[in-house]
């Protein structure tokens, strides 16, 4: 009882020094703060207020009441020995009628989105498409789920997309990786239900998941890295999938007619369309709907220029200058201020890139007047006209059309031939080139070499030269011709055969065909340098064109075979090679006949002339529809016929068949087909 007066005390003075404390912390302009002995409740929100900055001062400030509650009475208020007495706060005087509300009286809008999405508008879709369309949209849309639809058609490129002709393609944002191949794999089994086998890119079925998981976490347990992820691609997230449902007919839509289009193949009917399903982030970032759409702009600028030879028949600009100017002069170029004209095509295919001169050899195209479509054709014509001179030459005298002099001087017809190809573009001229070049190689001229047929298929190659398949099989065909001493190894031979073949597959020409295998045989049995590895490599190419079950090669193939075995000698070759079209049933024609007995009476063999007469006269007789011995036929049997039995012409033309002994003579096999043959003899030698 003695210590509590002193508590007491103590108590009394700790107030005091704490409100000396608190003096000594607060600012001077800070509210005033009145305690009592007694104030034994004093709040820490009070002394917490003191000790905020002066900043806060200003801010807006939050009164609490100090208004005792209804339930609570007066002797509850006084029960403690200290209470607060007085609070006087001095702030700014603020007007009772802009009073904020309370911050939990203060109502906010929902922050929660809404529980029912307004449907996003579908795309138009665009008229001549299948049936189908209409109902993959709303399908990509409502079952599927897909976000910003969208939809680009690219019908009108040409040359068409690689993913197919007349293309419409659509896109589809998934919500997550896993959306994206639910919906997909739900898109395909669509698809099948409607008859249409889709091919799904980045699609991963659940075995091939499970798989690659397997693969990925026994990876992972080697590598020690099971608690982190590995990085690079994994081969499972793809978060893009392309389906392509093919080309689908649309017969009960209205066609769309459109340009020619360009490339190789022939042109497909249809509509193609691809659905591509790809998450937001590699939607942004490969942005296809901007790259496709760039190039369907760039497309309408295209067909805006088109060759320069056609501006000749325009009237000119006064600042442009013309092709052919007055006098022959030669092609002035244009000051950079001028206007030019751009061609996205990648060679121009007529185009004269020099004026005629006036010492030309054919004076009847010289004229300047003439345009220079005019002028490129004549020049084409007279060339053409060469060509058929040359290709009824014999052998000798090709190669004296050809050969240079021994004092370097060019032949008359290489002098022409000049004269009419030096103002043709490279790309004009290449084919008549590549003629005059194969012409050499066949006839032995040493300057023809492989190195010249070389540089003439890397020019086509980089200038992009458009060559047709005749232009193939030429090159084919002079690969391995080379002469009797030459030095050129076997191998760069076959190299540039395979250069040439590479070409023909980049392009798109077929070449495990009749036609290619035919001219590489063609070329190795014409070739005068035989080897050992050369009769290697043509085994190899007669046994592959028997084991390959090709089709029927035809018989101007059939006929340039027989022609390369009689110059080499391969004679079983050759009679192999004459057998094939009955192996086909296919029919021996007059030409096949013609070019059989030719062949054979240039060889001036007696005997075997003697065995093809015995054994084929009479096929050719039983031909269905029959080959009749008449006209050229008939002069190619009897130049046969003269070398098999030089004198039973004779014997047959005087022969009289008066008795048995006579009858029996006439029956002598050559002396019976001259008679069929010439029946009139018959009726002469009766009278």
């Amino acid at each position: 009882m003695a210590l509590r007066p002193t508590l007491r005390a103590t108590a009394a003075g700790c107030s005091v020094s704490q409100k000396s404390i608190l003096h000594l912390f607060a600012p001077q302009n800070a509210p005033v703060i009145s305690i009592n002995n007694t104030s034994r409740r004093l709040s820490l929100s009070s002394g917490s207020y003191l000790l905020r900055p002066q900043a806060s001062a200003t801010s807006r400030l939050r009164f609490y009441s100090t208004e005792k509650p209804t339930g609570e009475t007066e002797g509850e208020s006084t029960s403690g020995h200290l209470t607060i007495t007085e609070l006087k706060l001095e702030t700014p005087e603020t007007n009772e009628d802009d009073g904020e509300k309370p911050w939990y009286l203060e109502e906010e809008p929902p922050r929660h989105p809404a529980l029912v999405n307004e449907a996003q508008p579908l795309p138009t879709v665009p008229r001549g498409v299948p049936i189908i369309m209409h109902d993959l949209v709303k399908f990509v849309a409502e079952d599927m789920g897909l976000d910003e639809l969208n939809l680009l058609d690219l019908r009108t490129l040409d040359p068409p997309a690689a993913l197919g002709p007349s293309l419409i393609m659509l896109f589809g944002t998934a919500r997550s990786e896993r959306h994206l191949h639910v919906s997909a794999g739900n898109l395909k089994s669509w698809l099948r239900k409607r008859g249409i086998q889709a091919h799904a890119d980045g699609l991963l079925g659940p075995n091939e998941f499970k798989i690659k998981m397997r693969r990925k976490q026994r990876k992972a347990k080697l590598l020690g890295t099971s608690a982190m992820p590995l990085g690079g691609d994994d081969g499972i997230t793809t978060r893009w999938i392309c389906m392509n449902l093919g080309t689908i007919r649309s017969d009960s839509q209205e066609a769309i007619e459109y340009e020619t289009s360009t490339g190789f193949g022939t042109r497909q009917t249809g509509t193609t369309i691809v659905v591509q399903m790809l998450t937001e982030s590699k939607r942004k970032e490969l942005d296809l709907e901007t790259l496709w759409s760039r190039i369907l702009a760039r497309r309408g600028v295209e067909n805006l220029v088109e060759d320069d030879l056609e501006y000749a028949e325009a009237d000119p600009e006064p600042n442009e200058v013309s092709l052919f100017t007055e006098g022959g002069t030669p092609k002035v170029l244009a000051a950079p201020s001028q206007r030019r004209f751009f061609s996205t095509s990648l060679r121009r295919s007529n185009q004269v890139i020099d004026p005629p001169t006036s010492d030309s050899a054919t004076n009847h195209v010289n004229d300047t007047s003439l345009g220079p479509r005019p002028f490129l054709n004549a020049k084409l014509a007279t060339l053409e006209q060469l060509q058929t001179w040359f290709t009824g030459l014999s052998p000798g005298d090709a190669f004296e059309a050809l050969e240079y002099s021994r004092t370097g001087r060019h032949p008359p017809f290489i002098n022409a031939w000049n004269k009419e190809i030096q103002y043709l573009t490279p790309d004009n001229s290449w084919r008549y080139r590549l003629w005059l070049c194969v012409a050499g190689r066949k006839v032995g001229v040493r300057r023809f070499d492989l190195a010249h047929l070389r540089e003439l298929v890397r020019e086509m190659e980089l200038l992009g030269i458009v060559c047709h398949q005749a232009h193939y099989i030429e090159l084919l065909q002079a690969v391995y011709l080379a002469p009797r001493d030459s030095e050129v190894p076997l191998q760069e031979q076959t190299d540039l055969a395979l250069e040439i073949l590479g070409i023909m597959y980049e392009r798109g020409e077929p070449i495990l065909t009749t036609e290619v295998i035919v001219s590489l045989i063609e070329s190795l049995a014409h070739t005068e340098s035989q080897g050992k590895e050369t009769g290697e490599l043509q085994s190899v190419l007669e046994k592959f064109l028997i084991q390959a079950d090709l089709p029927y090669m035809g018989e101007e193939a059939v006929m340039r075979l027989m022609d390369a075995y009689s110059i080499q000698g391969n004679w079983d070759r050759f009679w192999e090679t004459w057998r094939t079209p009955p192996r086909f049933l296919e029919r021996r024609s007059e030409r096949m006949y013609i070019e059989l007995w030719t062949l054979l009476a240039e060889t001036n063999h007696q005997r075997r002339c003697q065995d093809a007469l015995r054994r084929y006269f009479h096929e050719m007789l039983g031909e269905n529809p029959q080959v009749n011995p008449i006209l050229e036929v008939k002069e190619a049997v009897e130049a046969c016929l003269r070398v098999a039995e030089p004198g039973a012409e004779e014997f047959a033309r005087n022969l009289v068949v008066k008795d048995t002994k006579t009858r029996w003579t006439s029956e002598y096999e050559f002396v019976h087909m001259w008679r069929m043959l010439n029946p009139q003899w018959a009726l002469q030698s009766s009278f």
